[in-house]
């Protein structure tokens, strides 16, 4: 270990003045674009004569280290530097005006330390790809937003059903920043009193985006910027194709920016945000680093979706940036959907947020009702309730039908497995931490803190006898299509070109999660079929994912129509769905990741290498308190050891600065070997297993 004790001074021994006659502050700190951890500080460069005036903070420059050319930022000018070398001149600047505002440039430092790299690693998801053409004929010059009125509104609002709902949209008019997390209410119709804006009525576009397009009038007409976040690139174009038609007069002010735009239309979008001259910026998980002439609003809808974490290093969370980026600057945040996550209740909680959820009256006028086809109606139904569609199931649907669309609700393919008890079925969990039970050879181990378990006993019923169970699905259609022979079938698979909207006709809607059309009027009944295909996963994430989505699902169906679900799912969850009571889920997940040391009521990071005894060590000695379950074996990189880390929040900057420190002496994880750090990771013992 006496090596790497050094590394936690990296200090370099001094600095000295640097003078060029007549340029001011004539050294420039330079965040170059590479994923290369030695590389990922500012690094210092001189500015020549010829750049002097051009060369301001936030423009992009080109400048070469060790013999390759890189395109990097402006961060700072200064007159002193600690390389006691002579500095290399920045070669180009390539923009002629600062693209990163100073708000951006802090933003990238908090977040890269909250994921424990440099900035130089989260700098290729905030800069555009530059169009020469765009930037000739964009204007910079300031845009009064107040001039362009947004369209006023209706008499009533939304959020009137809301307690405090109206209350939070007049402080934002009064240009206070609230911020809140939002139960949101299905809304099918429109508004509360069911009644959508006369020029949207036959647009044929979602009402659902009305309650997002009142808090951006909101937020405009108090002259800020609202960044507006959705979990896909189809969803945000159909939230910008209905913020268009209701800001119609002002439609110029509202700009679409995701990956499936053209990118002169991304960078155009991108310089409206910058210098002011959009109120209202539709995006995905891409825009959370926008920098804003007039910050105000961020908006995230479903921001538990996988979609809205990056799958690529450093695997950033949208919410996350969201978070910090409101915490530095004074804006307002929602968070919107209609389940409500563990680290959603934790914000309210620590008071960093405040409560909005639907009046209980409201609430039972605008929402659908939960049946659960339970033990005890199993065993009255007999055989049949082990079928595919129970006869109980069967006749919701042709009742149904008769009124119109009719949803059914399958599991994704795949197969999982998972071991359980042969009792009671319940899922074999460690009694040292709680984590998944797996067969190693014939014993049983933790796939998160690698214990053999020698003696086991079930939690719930006390039995000792367990078994691998796998759970694995298949095609559906044509069994569903057998039980319905004179109704029309429609499949609807998640991905791009799935369908979005559908009509009021009778019809079976056969559908995978995130691929549910919307059907105008709502849904005469949704049926949730094989629900233990996702309530059995011992994954960390799956008490949130059973709320996310059979809230979905059931914010589709018509107010008052069923929601039937073919299998028990559990006392907890059944309870909170029939109340449509998604904080009390959230509170029982909040509970147990506190006691498990997992996000976000501890700060976590999963780490993997061929040999993780020096890494785990360093952070033994960096943190003051701990927790280090593991190294086991890597299911996911043959030959790799992975490991469990967490540390109290108050050390979140420790550990953060820690993490730096080891990316630079491991480098990032290829193939070949090197060290894999994951901060919060959704579900670090499916990694694990």
């Amino acid at each position: 270990m006496d090596a790497m004790l050094p590394l936690t001074g990296l200090e370099t021994p001094g600095s000295r003045r640097v003078a060029l006659e007549g340029v001011v502050n004539p050294v420039a700190a330079v965040l170059i674009n590479t994923f290369t951890p030695q590389l990922s500080q500012p690094l210092d460069f001189l500015v020549p004569r010829k750049l002097s005036e051009t060369a301001q903070v936030g423009c992009l420059v080109k400048v070469k280290v060790g013999g390759k050319e890189y395109l990097g930022v402006i961060t700072a000018r200064k007159d002193q530097t600690e390389w006691m070398k002579p500095l290399s001149e920045i070669r180009r600047v390539l923009t002629p005006w600062p693209l990163l505002d100073g708000a951006t440039l802090e933003l990238l430092e908090s977040v890269s330390l909250h994921y424990g790299v440099g900035p130089a690693a989260l700098l290729r998801y905030v800069l555009p790809t530059r169009r020469v053409k765009i930037e000739a004929k964009f204007d910079t010059s300031p845009l009064d937003l107040a001039a362009f009125a947004p369209w006023p509104g209706m008499a009533g609002s939304s959020w009137d059903g809301y307690g405090g709902g109206t209350q939070f949209l007049a402080e934002i008019r009064a240009g206070e920043s609230p911020r809140a997390v939002v139960a949101a209410l299905p809304q099918i119709t429109g508004c509360v009193n069911g009644v959508l804006p006369e020029k949207l009525a036959d647009s044929g576009l979602s009402a659902r985006f009305l309650s997002v397009a009142e808090l951006a009038s909101t937020m405009w007409q108090s002259g800020r910027q609202s960044l507006l976040v959705f979990p896909s690139a189809a969803e945000a174009a159909e939230a910008y194709l209905f913020l268009r038609h209701f800001f119609d007069q002002a439609e110029q002010q509202v700009v679409l920016y995701t990956s499936q735009i053209p990118p002169a239309a991304a960078y155009e979008a991108f310089l409206k945000a910058r210098f002011g001259h959009a109120a209202v910026i539709v995006s995905t998980r891409g825009g959370v680093f926008l920098p804003l002439a007039r910050p105000g609003l961020c908006y995230c809808w479903d921001d538990t979706a996988l979609s809205l974490s990056s799958d690529m290093f450093p695997n950033f969370s949208a919410r996350q940036v969201l978070l910090q980026r409101v915490t530095q600057t004074d804006m307002a945040l929602v968070l919107a959907h209609y389940s409500v996550s563990a680290g959603d209740l934790q914000l309210v909680e620590r008071g960093f947020a405040r409560k909005l959820a639907p009046n209980r009256e409201t609430l039972r006028e605008n929402t659908p009702r939960f049946y659960f086809l339970d033990w005890e109606s199993q065993m009255t139904e007999g055989p049949t309730a082990q079928m595919l569609l129970p006869s109980r199931a069967l006749r919701v649907a042709r009742r149904a039908l008769d009124g119109g669309p009719v949803l059914i609700s399958v599991p994704p393919d795949g197969k999982y497995s998972v071991v359980s008890c042969v009792n009671c079925g319940e899922n074999a969990s460690c009694p040292h931490c709680s984590g998944p039970l797996r067969f190693q050879a014939s014993q049983l181990m933790c796939s998160r803190c690698g214990l053999v378990v020698g003696g086991f006993t079930c939690s719930r019923c006390g039995s000792a006898k367990v078994r691998g169970r796998l759970l694995q699905s298949r095609t559906l259609v044509e069994d569903i299509g057998r039980m319905f022979p004179e109704v029309s079938i429609l499949v609807s698979k998640p991905g791009d070109g799935h369908l979005t909207r559908i009509g009021s006709e009778s019809r079976l809607v056969v559908a995978g999660h995130g691929g549910e059309p919307e059907a105008e009027g709502g849904y005469q009944a949704a049926l949730i079929l094989r629900a233990h295909m996702l309530a059995s996963r011992t994954a960390l994430w799956t008490s949130q994912e059973v709320m996310r989505r059979f809230l979905n699902v059931a914010a589709l169906v018509a107010p008052g129509k069923t929601v039937f679900v073919t299998e028990p799912l559990g006392t907890l969850w059944e309870q909170s769905l029939i109340r449509w009571d998604p904080w009390q889920a959230a509170a029982a997940d909040l509970r147990e990741r506190q006691i498990g040391h997992f996000a976000p009521a501890w700060r976590t990071v999963l780490l993997q290498a061929p040999q993780l005894g020096e890494a785990l060590e360093y952070l033994r000695q960096s943190l003051d308190q701990p927790l280090i379950l593991g190294p086991v074996p890597s299911a996911t990189r043959p030959g790799i050891e992975a490991a469990f880390v967490s540390a109290p929040l108050r050390e979140g900057a420790q550990l953060g600065k820690a993490l730096r420190v080891l990316g630079a002496r491991f480098g990032i994880a290829t193939d070949k070997g090197g060290l894999s750090i994951e901060v919060d990771p959704a579900d670090p013992g499916g990694q694990i297993v």
